[in-house]
């Protein structure tokens, strides 16, 4: 094989990931954005909070029913054409969001990104299960997930910044403007796969590298049969359970009550419960690369490495359960931290799990199937948290009691406790055998080198 070819492959896959990679990064902005201007937009199109909810609400319910749907797309004509055209809506949802007169109109604007982002997730692991090696999926997982932190961060304290420097119209607009540019990036510089561009496959290069045989080429997978290798696989139904409770757990609590938990609790003020929030992303962000390195070389395993993430999450919430308040105030900057490592970082290895189960063809399918279940979770858990506060009521300060959030402790107990039970049962996916080509022919490299 050209060397010359492998490493232009290599290094090519890397501008298909930015590409991708930046798309994933207006996703997690976008599910941050409305709460941080919600006042704003509230002043400014004469609307109350119910409706701002409604309007949040839309991007998930639309986010979540595209996911099978993108699947298929993505397995079908391909990552490229499906976020493509897909990003062309956002661009044009946010920019109706960004004019918009009205509510109404402002809902339907912020439908139509939901609608637009819902691929961008499916298609970037697709982009990876076909230009990146399967010993590095765990890696890249950590990538996109770290970039999904610094979504939040954008979409948190940056849109802070922004909106009040030029208000939260400019800010949306120019979003729809890059957004649309970004669509003309992916079109004209991002390929599926390396056989697209007459280069080699990864599965090639690797099998070079490693002086064994190349591999068979592929034949595609008709997507009604992806659908049921999916749901046939055993090893997918407990997967999908842990994710409806990890993900409900994190949406739900990290992305909803924990900062009035903080607030009603602790008194902190919005600013200071901001703060401690904050070490959500940047958790995310150094976290996630750190839990794949983790799986990939310490644990080398996906089931052990989950197995103790879950425990130490039904560690975490039993120790709430008995500590509801009295904590010192930098204690919760722990609480955030370890709640996050050990929620949205394993999401790292979940999915890498996700990927692992099924052959390269429908990984866009599977990864669709699977990416239901944690939006579900975060909408079901959101309601039944909100649920049990209610059945305790406010104070006549308008909190919420000690009480009310030690029984939503005690459920989320309960969750991590099904997740580590769900994690008992997961398939061990972990690639072993090309770990351990990996690292021997690198040791001959390295050997090659010295010797010369």
């Amino acid at each position: 094989m050209n060397e010359t070819l492998m490493n232009r492959v290599l290094r090519f896959r890397w501008v298909v990931f930015s590409a991708f990679g930046a798309a994933y990064v207006l996703v997690f902005f976008n599910q941050m954005s409305v709460a941080v201007v919600a006042n704003d937009i509230m002043l400014d199109l004469n609307c109350n909070a119910t409706m701002i909810g409604v309007m949040a609400s839309i991007y998930f319910y639309v986010y979540a029913a595209m996911q099978i749907p993108a699947g298929l797309l993505c397995d079908s004509v391909g990552s490229r054409k499906t976020v493509s055209f897909s990003l062309g809506i956002a661009a044009f949802g946010a920019l109706i969001f960004g004019f918009a007169p009205t509510v109404s109109v402002a809902m339907i604007g912020r439908g139509l990104v939901g609608l637009g982002v819902s691929a961008v997730f499916i298609a970037i692991m697709k982009i990876v299960a076909e230009w990146f090696a399967i010993r590095e999926f765990a890696k890249m997982q950590g990538i996109i997930t770290a970039l999904g932190g610094m979504g939040v961060l954008l979409g948190t304290f940056g849109l802070g910044w922004l909106a009040k420097a030029f208000g939260w119209r400019i800010i949306f607009q120019t979003i729809g403007i890059t957004t649309g540019l970004l669509v003309f990036v992916i079109w004209f510089f991002v390929r599926n796969s390396p056989t697209e561009k007459g280069w080699p496959s990864i599965a090639e290069i690797e099998n070079f590298r490693t002086d064994h045989p190349p591999p068979q080429k592929l034949k595609p997978i008709p997507l009604g049969q992806g659908v049921k290798l999916v749901i046939r696989e055993p090893g997918f139904y407990p997967l999908a359970l842990w994710f409806f409770c990890n993900a409900g757990t994190f949406f739900a609590f990290g992305g909803l009550w924990a900062g009035p938990y903080f607030m009603d609790v602790y008194g902190l003020t919005k600013p200071q419960a901001g703060a401690v929030l904050s070490m959500i992303a940047c958790t995310m962000i150094v976290g996630s690369p750190l839990m794949a390195s983790v799986s990939d070389n310490i644990f080398q395993s996906r089931k052990k490495n989950m197995i103790f993430c879950t425990a130490c999450l039904c560690a975490l919430f039993s120790f709430l359960w008995l500590n509801p308040s009295g904590l010192p105030i930098p204690t919760l900057y722990g609480v955030i931290i370890f709640f996050t490592s050990f929620s949205a970082c394993t999401m790292v290895v979940a999915f890498t799990t996700l990927k692992e189960l099924y052959p390269v063809q429908i990984a866009g399918t599977s990864v669709a199937i699977g990416n239901f279940f944690p939006f579900l979770g975060g909408a079901v858990f959101m309601a039944i948290i909100g649920n049990i506060l209610d059945e305790f009521g406010r104070t006549p300060d308008g909190t919420y009691p000690v009480t009310g959030y030690t029984m939503v402790f005690a459920f989320l107990t309960g969750s991590a406790i099904l997740q580590f039970i769900c994690a008992l049962f997961l398939k061990e996916t972990f690639p072993k055998e090309a770990f351990e080509k990996a690292r021997a022919a690198k040791k001959d490299r390295k050997k090659a080198l010295t010797t010369t």
